[in-house]
């Protein structure tokens, strides 16, 4: 969408060793791929609610997501997630992660239980419709 923005990413993965950049994919395919990977990190400097956090949770994906108030929203650090705050912290985090089969068990499965009970697209799609019918 910006293309400025878009050349700098591109500029700064291709200085990055161990990083791809990949062409957007459809959902099913994203989801697919999401499910190979050991953990779904969220680095963004500025986010409301994550959709890819949520989507990584529901998949019982553990999320290592940078401590800004839209992902601390809806991670819980140690809980739901781990949440990192500089590259060393995450560093620490993400290989305590890896190396800690039951930490990740256990951050998949609360994370995908707080989007079910907070999160369920059936109540948030009844939410939307009685707020359309009001508006109506």
């Amino acid at each position: 969408m910006d293309p400025v923005f878009s050349t700098e990413v591109e500029e700064c993965v291709e200085r990055c060793a161990g990083v791809f950049l990949t062409p957007e994919r459809s959902q099913e395919d994203l989801h697919s791929a999401m499910e190979k990977a050991c953990a779904v990190v969220n680095s963004s400097l500025s986010e409301g609610m994550s959709a890819a956090i949520l989507e990584a949770m529901d998949l019982g994906l553990p999320v290592l997501a940078r401590d800004i108030p839209g992902n601390a929203a809806i991670v819980r650090h140690g809980v739901t997630g781990l949440l990192f705050s500089s590259p060393e912290d995450f560093v620490r985090l993400a290989r305590r992660l890896l190396g800690d089969l039951e930490l990740r068990a256990r951050l998949g499965r609360t994370g995908k239980r707080y989007v079910r009970q907070h999160h369920s697209t059936t109540q948030e799609r009844s939410t939307y419709q009685r707020l359309v019918d009001t508006l109506l």
